[in-house]
């Protein structure tokens, strides 16, 4: 058996778990502090948006991290920091002390989910790369649909949400276990070659690139600098950025504006899990599709389509069906265009510096996520809703689906001498 579906197991779970617990437990929480806390819904969301920033801004940081000692010890020491950022967060109440949390929490989610995960699967994987990601991705969507109701149940299990984030420091730790007992950082670390590299091949970690019913993949690995002067790489950037964005500002503040539109906490709660379900599906179906069947490209613009479609029936959503459509539209127009616009990283530019670019995408989305976040509850609090925000970044993500449809495939320019950075 190829050990890479071993390892692909253990960091969608811990992927999964990191998402849930961090990302989706807080969103959950964040209405429970506020009402016992006396916070204003802007000064609760800007410690929502510090921890999205900081994911942006330690992408970089982490990835020379793991180049440096490895994606495995990543993950590792990256459970030991989001317990810390828990307890502290159980143990003090003030904003400041709120605030320095979600710094740390954001460090620790960064070091234990995507990029090392992803940098795992490019090492591991060739033949199914989409597939690996998809079902990578797919595990990380999985984190809304456990998070949010296991986090609605343990606040009313424990009439409190401050022993919660001991929950939050529980799992994060076992997810270091997880990687330190089942990880490995490459096939040949227990005697097997890459997936889809013959015994034949000499070049061993370096295997002909093939490509089947019009998906294209590049035949080389692109320096980060050559990707940088490639408008398309922008295009992928800025687009993605914008889809992002919206998904975190929706994550965030979906709970209050379900509860301003007259429905239940519990629709509220089962609305998130709802699109966390659909996310997890375009997730896997754009990475069941990617390798083979569908150029990524296409999958990225039908994601950004059904997103937008779902952001503006949500904005207006005054009954529990129209919720649960716009959440279905958007969940899964959000995970297809994931997964494509990482793939399509990937098959352009080549495994090599996929992380790397990733970084910078990541960067850019939750810099500007956290932007959007903050705006949001500031509206809120201004407007007594999100209707008008809503509606405005309805047209960002209209924008961003347009751009989709410039995309063309890359070559590189052969003038003058390019240098990695």
């Amino acid at each position: 058996m190829y050990y890479g579906w071993i390892l692909l197991s253990t960091i969608g779970f811990i992927y999964m778990a990191s998402v849930g617990a961090v990302f989706y437990g807080l969103s959950v929480m964040m209405p429970e502090m506020i009402d016992d806390l006396g916070w204003t819904r802007a000064e609760a969301t800007t410690g929502f948006a510090i921890l999205a920033m900081v994911i942006g801004l330690a992408g970089p940081v982490v990835t020379r991290m793991m180049k440096s000692i490895n994606p495995r010890l990543t993950i590792i020491l990256g459970g030991f920091v989001t317990a810390i950022g828990a307890c502290i967060v159980y143990r003090y109440h003030s904003l400041p002390a709120y605030y320095f949390a979600a710094v740390v929490l954001g460090c620790g989610m960064t070091m234990q989910a995507v990029l090392p995960g992803t940098q795992l699967v490019t090492q591991w994987f060739h033949r199914r790369r989409s597939m690996a990601l998809g079902i990578f991705m797919a595990a990380g969507g999985l984190g809304s649909v456990v998070g949010a109701p296991t986090f609605t149940w343990l606040i009313h299990l424990f009439g409190d949400w401050r022993p919660v984030w001991l929950f939050v420091a529980l799992v994060s730790l076992f997810s270091s276990l997880l990687s330190w007992l089942f990880i490995r950082n490459h096939p040949k670390d227990v005697g097997q070659l890459l997936d889809g590299v013959s015994v034949d091949n000499d070049e061993g970690d370096k295997p002909a690139v093939v490509a089947k019913a019009g998906v294209y993949k590049t035949t080389r690995d692109w320096t980060v600098k050559e990707a940088f002067q490639d408008s398309t790489y922008w295009i992928i950037l800025a687009s993605g950025a914008l889809a992002v964005t919206g998904h975190m500002m929706v994550s965030s503040q979906l709970v209050l504006h379900v509860k301003d539109m007259g429905m239940t906490a519990i629709i509220a709660a089962s609305a998130l899990g709802v699109q966390g379900l659909f996310t997890t599906s375009g997730r896997f179906l754009s990475g069941l599709l990617g390798d083979f069947t569908i150029e990524p490209r296409t999958l990225f613009f039908s994601g950004m389509a059904s997103q937008f479609i779902g952001m503006v029936i949500l904005t207006n959503a005054s009954n529990s069906l129209s919720l649960y459509v716009s959440v279905v539209f958007f969940g899964l127009g959000f995970g297809l265009g994931l997964v494509g616009s990482t793939t399509m990283l990937a098959n352009y530019y080549g495994p090599e510096n996929t992380p790397t670019l990733l970084s910078y995408r990541i960067l850019l989305s939750t810099v500007l996520g956290a932007v959007g976040v903050v705006v949001a509850g500031y509206c809120g609090d201004v407007f007594g809703g999100y209707i008008e925000v809503f509606y405005g970044f309805s047209g960002f993500l209209l924008l961003g689906t347009l751009l989709v449809l410039l995309i063309k495939i890359p070559e590189v320019k052969t003038t003058g001498s390019l240098e990695e950075i």
